[in-house]
């Protein structure tokens, strides 16, 4: 039954790349979800023949310039096979490590602009830090494109709060307004998958820019709740009880990475 799920899901994204002009951003984090969709779409771009993959597909990933270090070097390596990959396979797929200005960086506001570290009420982090250098990239693409899809990870199974969320958003042809950003549209391609299906592709296929995920799920092993999602808008979300959280992070209460 799950393989038909998944099937489905490249299915539906095959058809949204040949029938849909608009190009694709694609967000990343590292995490099993983003790696779940990147997975994906590298299949899906690999299943169609090289002379109709014109598409421009751009992988973005913003580096806060203080994450753990464990996290920073695998995501990088991550990013690095994929981008190998395309371009030996002539996929079309761009990867993108974005990060925020030295002036907008962490230690910056802290020492230099003298902010208070973030906390649950005034958490300036997640805003400079994750939102501001992504939505300046897909702004500068936008003054080439008329508008663009963005993939995300997004689940409902992930919480209460985040399918009461997903359920009331108005759709058009199962894409939604970005909020911030009105000439983009979110698509949610593994939007009513399971934790455990998220897994069970991950664990039983290799990735199609090489590598397994046994790494990735040992890092999850290690402790509870989600990762640092990747962030284009406010109602993603943020860390703070993540484990993936960065190095500096003042709202996290116990970072079980290092205790276990």
């Amino acid at each position: 039954m799950a393989a038909t799920k998944y099937q489905a899901i490249k299915d539906s994204l095959r058809r949204l790349y040949l029938d849909d002009p608009r190009p694709w951003l694609v967000g990343f984090s590292g995490g099993k979800d983003s790696t779940l969709v990147a997975s994906l779409i590298v299949e899906t771009v690999v299943g169609i023949p090289e002379a109709g993959r014109k598409k421009p597909v751009s992988i973005l990933c913003t580096d806060t310039r203080v994450e753990i270090p464990v996290i920073a070097d695998t995501i990088e390596a991550t990013l690095s096979r994929i981008r190998r990959f395309s371009q030996e396979n002539n996929l079309n797929i761009e990867v993108n490590l974005l990060k925020p200005p030295p002036e907008q960086s962490f230690w910056v506001n802290i020492i230099g602009c003298g902010y208070p570290p973030p906390n649950r009420v005034f958490r300036w982090c997640t805003q400079r830090l994750k939102i501001d250098p992504a939505t300046a990239f897909v702004q500068q693409r936008l003054g080439h494109w008329d508008e663009a899809i963005l993939h995300l990870g997004a689940r409902r199974a992930e919480s209460s709060s985040r399918a009461q969320t997903m359920a009331a958003r108005d759709t058009r042809n199962g894409l939604n307004r970005h909020p911030g950003l009105p000439r983009v549209w979110v698509s949610n391609p593994i939007e009513f998958l399971t934790t455990e299906e998220v897994w069970a592709y991950l664990l039983q296929r290799p990735n199609p820019w090489g590598g397994d995920n046994r790494a990735l799920y040992k890092l999850y092993a290690s402790a509870s709740n989600g990762e640092c999602p990747i962030q284009i808008d406010t109602s993603t979300p943020s860390c703070g009880n993540s484990r993936f959280s960065c190095w500096t992070c003042t709202v996290v209460e116990r970072d079980k990475v290092w205790m276990n």
